[in-house]
């Protein structure tokens, strides 16, 4: 008899019967105990990263997180390793893992890819928004607003990026939205490091109103335009931030 089982991982096909090769069901059981356990951590690393609980740099040692989780190092080192791919974990011999650092020149990169891509999926979008999503999208913004009022950049970056999803979503462009799925976390942990300096919040969710204005008059042109210069300025406030350059006007492009 053969069955299989599965978690977020791994497949394993296990058979019933003798044989010296397959892994007994208690193996099987140990693998997704511990899949589970990383994932778990994943998300735990991941949501203090994002909200800077654990600062650009700062360091990730293994037994201290899994004394922190009470758990063994070996699910601590499968998230981390997970995080490396997502980005926001770098490696190196000296350091160990640390959590990512974005400099000037990062954060501008990044940023100037947003512009290009973002512009793409608003205008791909537009033409395919429901009134469902017309809803959604009023529905983030107005929870955005409240909590730019009381000052929760955490939350309010989180409804940030829901407001930028669903353009993404919408644009119906699967390596457009995976490309922009990966900048995200990155995206995030930069908003936030620049509004605890320049609090820029009321504005840009001014910018959000006019680009679905826009999107709601079925006009992809200029909802993508103004998707554009909504994060190009934010780029220029990025340079302020990092001490790189005065900023432009947003006309001056």
């Amino acid at each position: 008899m053969r069955y299989y089982t599965r978690n977020s991982t791994v497949v394993k096909q296990v058979n019933m019967a003798s044989s010296t090769s397959s892994k007994p069901p208690r193996a099987i059981g140990l693998l997704a105990d511990r899949a589970v356990l990383a994932d778990r951590i994943f998300d735990a690393i991941r949501r203090a990263i994002l909200s800077l609980e654990l600062e650009p740099g700062a360091a990730l040692v293994e037994r201290e997180l899994a004394k922190r989780f009470g758990v063994s190092k070996s699910p601590v080192r499968d998230a981390l390793q997970r995080l490396a791919g997502e980005g926001l974990v770098t490696q190196s011999p000296h350091r160990g893992m640390t959590v990512i650092e974005v400099d000037h020149k990062l954060a501008d990169e990044i940023f100037e890819l947003r512009e290009v891509l973002e512009e793409m999926a608003v205008r791909l979008a537009t033409p395919n928004l429901s009134a469902a999503d017309f809803a959604a999208a009023q529905s983030v913004l107005d929870q955005a607003r409240e909590c730019i009022e009381r000052r929760d950049l955490g939350q309010a970056a989180a409804f940030n990026r829901e407001f930028h999803g669903l353009f993404c979503r919408q644009s119906q462009n699967r390596p457009l939205e995976e490309a922009l799925s990966r900048l995200q976390d990155r995206v995030r942990i930069v908003s936030v490091l620049s509004w605890r300096q320049r609090p820029s919040m009321r504005e840009e969710h001014a910018q959000h109103v006019q680009i679905l204005q826009a999107a709601a008059a079925r006009d992809p042109e200029r909802a993508s335009c103004l998707m554009r210069e909504h994060i190009h300025t934010f780029r220029l406030h990025l340079r302020q931030f990092f001490g790189e350059a005065p900023a432009e006007t947003s006309g001056a492009r």
